[in-house]
């Protein structure tokens, strides 16, 4: 009898290592693919997309604190919009879920209540039974937290062991750190120093993928190209100063008038340049006159003088496919018409748009 519950007692023992053996087998796969993400994009992709499949779980919530808007500025709009329906959560301050956490740094599992857990999760369509709460902490600092959902009311409970997911969390913000670190620094080279937008290293490659996407896609695309009237003579008259100040006032205002899914770029001195996707030469033609009916209701400041007026001469072109040419050959084409197109605005006495032929 005394050793048949030892060989029982063994076989659970058994049971459990080869359960944790599994769990460790899927763990090590999951910091491997984490590790070989090059992107926040694509960790975002593992941690929103991949994990819940590969771990049977009903949802994933990942909260990340934007104390200085650092992730605003590395996903940018498009990205933030596509992954909130995913699962990401960008709060301002820790406080927005900081009270989960009174065990420290440790995961909570608990049963889902819906009053202390909803703003977690609230992406999900119905609400889950169990939950799992990993505080993401990086030296005593709370960046954040990954939330875990199952339909089970067992999968989470406060009996369950929590070193595995200890260990993934502690992974997690190691990648992310990582990630946010090397992104930022590449953003940073994309951006113009004085009128923080993109810059032309970074239109250049923006535009090679746009043409590449609307060419496969047979899809509308179109070119803005913007040149400021007279710009030298406010150096001239109030000094590079007013005119740092005129250009950074320009990248706002032209922006303020382009969509989300546009890529707006500082071309070079008074030249700006907007790619925009899906969109027929008729709408950009439109989205340029209203940049020009903006600056028309515009007044500058430069300083201690009093504000002054500024006009914008407009090149539109919208992308053709010719069957006999390469996208890159028809990016340059692309191009070059836009900036015939804004050459001839200059001729015909500027403060307007030309549509290129």
């Amino acid at each position: 009898m005394k050793d048949r519950v030892i060989y029982q007692q063994f076989q659970v023992l058994l049971a459990k290592a080869r359960e944790n053996e599994k769990k460790l087998i899927k763990f090590g796969h999951l910091e491997q693919q984490l590790m070989a993400a090059r992107t926040v994009e694509q960790l975002l992709l593992i941690l929103l997309q991949d994990f819940p499949n590969n771990f049977s779980l009903d949802a994933v919530t990942l909260v990340l604190f934007d104390y200085e808007k650092q992730w605003t500025f590395v996903l940018g709009e498009e990205l933030i919009r596509y992954f909130s329906f995913m699962g990401l959560i960008l709060a301002c301050d820790a406080k927005f879920c900081e009270s989960h956490y009174s065990q420290g740094i440790s995961p909570v599992l608990t049963r889902f209540d819906a009053e202390r857990h909803g703003l977690l999760f609230t992406p999900l369509q119905r609400p889950p039974c169990s939950v799992a709460l990993l505080p993401l902490v990086r030296q005593g600092r709370l960046l954040g937290g990954l939330h875990l959902a199952s339909d089970s009311l067992n999968r989470f409970s406060s009996n369950n062991g929590t070193y595995f997911l200890e260990r993934m969390a502690s992974f997690v913000v190691m990648c992310l750190e990582n990630a946010l670190y090397f992104e930022k620094l590449e953003r940073s080279s994309w951006l113009d120093a004085l009128t923080q937008v993109n810059n032309r290293r970074y239109f250049d490659v923006r535009l090679a993928e746009a043409v590449s996407h609307a060419l496969r896609h047979k899809q509308a695309l179109s070119l803005i190209m913007f040149d400021l009237d007279y710009f030298k003579h406010v150096n001239d008259k109030w000094g590079h100063q007013a005119g740092d100040l005129v250009l950074q006032q320009v990248a706002r205002l032209i922006r303020s008038e382009l969509r989300g899914s546009d890529s707006f770029a500082r071309y070079g001195g008074e030249e700006f340049v907007a790619v925009l996707p899906e969109t027929t030469v008729a709408f950009a033609d439109e989205i340029a006159q209203r940049v020009r009916a903006a600056f028309a209701e515009f007044e500058f400041q430069i300083g201690q003088t009093m504000p002054i007026r500024m006009t914008v001469s407009m090149g539109v072109a919208q992308l053709q496919s010719a069957s006999s040419q390469d996208e890159e050959t028809s990016g340059r084409l692309f191009l070059g018409k836009a900036d015939a197109a804004l050459y001839k605005a200059k001729m015909q006495g500027r403060n307007c748009v030309v549509i290129a032929t």
